[in-house]
């Protein structure tokens, strides 16, 4: 066989097992035959289309299944139903069933709560959960209206309605429409912006001061309607007051309660927290008991007693035809041309969208499924604001109360159950046959036991406060006490709008304090030791040497951190410690020797190396040299190149591996 032969035939089994790599060899037969580099070539020629043809199949083949996950990605049914099997119907069936039997009553007091016409928030639970599970990337997560987007509607429908002058329920529907589609704008475009990172922003003491505060809230305002006071509050201006006005107003009427009313409600209350409480202190020996549905035994039995008694007739106010107009499925509304509209509830629609993205992503965050059985469903903040913000759009075409991820109902999704998203979407036809056969038969139904159902919700809200209140107290949080009790006190004496903005506004205004410190330390070597070297605060006994100054800068530098470096600089230089007041005489001798320890300068910006280069000339100008050490970005040396800083402290023999070699090349005794 030629030379050339024999090259021919590897350069082409080369090609060949080469491009099918991963997808099988290819195997030649009478390699020998080939005896001379035209039959090579020739051979090369009618193997090539061949093996190309086989190649690009299988190549198509790969992009399609990449494609495939791409989309997959994006939309989440596309992983969870190809996987689906027939036998796991039956827990989310059950699943499905008990969620409903426990929270569709609650659909009830949350339009209550928003002034608008309960057939409204069952919406909320047919369509947001069914958009859900096809989007969403949390599979046991139940998305449905909660009572704090609940509370901001029916503070915008309050205020419309008192300058319009207007109580139609269709108008009050339409209003909520519009905050529903407009938090779901605001969701999609975060998510597609890809800032799922905000739920960070929103720290626990901020969010437990604003939940107590809206749990109390929520408190105060169902206590009207839960006392019959609730066409007095409107005759004397109470109505769009604040928790702390209306609690004074129903302090000074006391008296004028109506005595059935508030017999029905408090009676319904105490019976939801008696049966909690029972809930819990026996959940461990009889789990099954957390499936009970109180709630709708509680407006079962409240319903079969007005209607048998004819409670209605002695002035106990009941849902009545508002809630029994007829079995129907939503009907489209555009919410978009209501320009006005969208300008008065942008404001809402935000806070909305704000914080139920935020207790959506706790929640998705704190499910903990007792089995996982779908594969390749990673969680993410921005798919979950996409599937959010597309849920509550749609759900705001059909005037929807906004839903988001609620804790309680996941969790009971988890408990009985429920382990795919079928469970949502089961959760959605159960609530439609709700709405053509239960509805009808809610005629009787007290308005004062919903406002007693929405009252245990909010005493629910205020539960967690004490606890943590003891924490903070406990380890001295005296910053997340103030912001606690800040926010706590502007949501329930004010408004929940001055509340979240109080809480923001402190929160931004911690983060930018904190970052506009630069972190910078004073070394001193370990007792006993060569080459270790510690804080000086930390480690106060370790050695410092005469007339040098060893400062490690331990974060990436921009211009955010870096405004006072020279100050912060000039400190540890005086005093070797930053806790100390600048008017005081200086205790450190000046130093002729400045090291950096720069490891964990792993990037800095321009602004960050206009200012270190000012700093490292100045010690330069006064007699000081300048040394470096552990620099090992090569983004940050080429800065340092460009901005003149390697030049004007002598060039690269500057520049060690280690605080030791500087010492050494600094000439100090070690």
């Amino acid at each position: 066989m030629s030379e050339g032969g024999r090259d021919s035939v590897s350069v082409s089994e080369g090609l060949i097992h080469r491009n099918h790599n991963g997808y099988g060899t290819l195997k030649h037969s009478r390699k020998d035959s080939f005896s001379s580099p035209m039959v090579a070539g020739r051979r090369y020629r009618m193997a090539l289309p061949w093996a190309t043809a086989d190649h690009e199949s299988l190549l198509n083949s790969e992009r399609n299944r990449n494609r495939y996950r791409w989309w997959a990605y994006y939309m989440p049914f596309l992983t969870w139903l190809p996987q689906y099997q027939i036998w796991w119907l039956r827990d989310d069936m059950l699943a499905a069933l008990t969620v409903a039997s426990l929270y569709v009553p609650m659909c009830f007091s949350f339009a209550i709560i928003a002034q608008v016409d309960p057939i409204s928030g069952l919406y909320a639970f047919i369509i947001h959960p069914l958009v859900y599970a096809f989007l969403g990337s949390c599979p046991q997560m139940i998305v449905g209206p909660e009572a704090t987007g609940s509370l901001l509607v029916g503070s915008v429908v309050r205020q419309i309605q008192s300058a319009a002058g207007a109580d139609e329920s269709y108008v009050n529907a339409e209003i909520s429409g519009v905050i529903t589609a407009m938090a779901g704008v605001c969701l999609l475009v975060a998510g597609i912006s890809r800032i799922g990172f905000i739920d960070s922003m929103l720290n626990r003491p901020f969010m437990q001061g604003f939940i107590s505060g809206v749990g109390f809230v929520l408190i105060i305002e169902q206590a009207i309607p839960e006392l019959g006071l609730k066409d007095l509050s409107r005759e004397l201006g109470y109505s769009r007051c604040s928790a702390a006005f209306k609690l004074y107003f129903i302090v000074t009427n006391l008296s004028k309660a109506h005595l059935l009313t508030a017999i029905m409600a408090l009676s319904t209350l105490a019976f939801i927290l008696i049966f909690r409480s029972t809930q819990r202190a026996l959940r461990s020996r009889f789990p099954g008991i957390a499936l009970v549905p109180d709630r709708l035994l509680a407006i079962a039995v409240t319903t079969i007693i007005t209607w048998k008694l004819g409670l209605d007739r002695q002035g106990l106010e009941i849902l009545g035809a508002m809630g029994t107009s007829g079995p129907k499925l939503p009907e489209f509304y555009w919410p978009f041309d209501k320009f006005e509209s969208i300008e008065l509830v942008f404001t809402t629609s935000f806070l909305s969208a704000l914080l139920g993205f935020f207790e959506s992503s706790v929640t998705a965050r704190s499910i903990k499924p007792e089995k996982i059985v779908l594969e390749n469903t990673p969680l993410s903040a921005n798919r979950e604001l996409i599937a959010l913000g597309t849920a509550n759009i749609l759900g705001g075409c059909f005037m929807t109360l906004p839903a988001f991820g609620g804790f309680g109902r996941s969790k009971l999704n988890v408990q009985a159950g429920g382990t795919t998203p079928m469970a949502s979407v089961l959760l959605s036809g159960i609530t439609i046959l709700c709405v053509f056969f239960i509805l009808p038969g809610l005629y009787y139904v007290p308005k004062a036991v919903l406002s007693a159902m929405a009252s245990a919700v909010g005493i629910s809200m205020m539960e967690e406060c004490p606890h943590d209140l003891r924490f903070f107290f406990k380890v001295r949080g005296w910053q997340e006490l103030t912001l606690m009790a800040m926010v706590f006190l502007a949501t329930a004496c004010y408004s929940m709008s001055l509340g979240i903005a109080v809480g923001i506004l402190i929160t931004l205004f911690t983060l930018v304090r904190h970052s506009t410190k630069s972190r910078i330390q004073i070394l001193g070597r370990i007792p006993g030791t060569t080459h270790l070297f510690e804080d000086a605060e930390i480690a106060p006994e370790g050695d410092q040497f005469d007339q040098c100054l060893i400062v490690r800068i331990a974060e990436p530098l921009t211009f955010a951190n870096s405004g006072d470096l020279r100050t912060r600089l000039r400190r540890l230089e005086w005093y070797g410690k930053h806790d100390v007041h600048p008017s005081l005489p200086r205790v450190r001798a000046e130093d002729e020797i400045l090291i950096f320890d720069v490891q964990g300068l792993t990037a800095i910006d321009a602004c960050a190396t206009q200012l270190l280069t000012e700093v490292v000339q100045e010690y330069t100008r006064n007699g000081a040299q300048v040394i470096f050490c552990r620099l090992k970005q090569a983004q940050v040396m080429d800065s340092f190149r460009r901005s003149g800083i390697v030049d004007t402290i002598g060039g690269l023999d500057y520049f060690v591996d280690n605080v030791e070699d500087a010492l050494h090349l600094a000439g100090v005794d070690g």
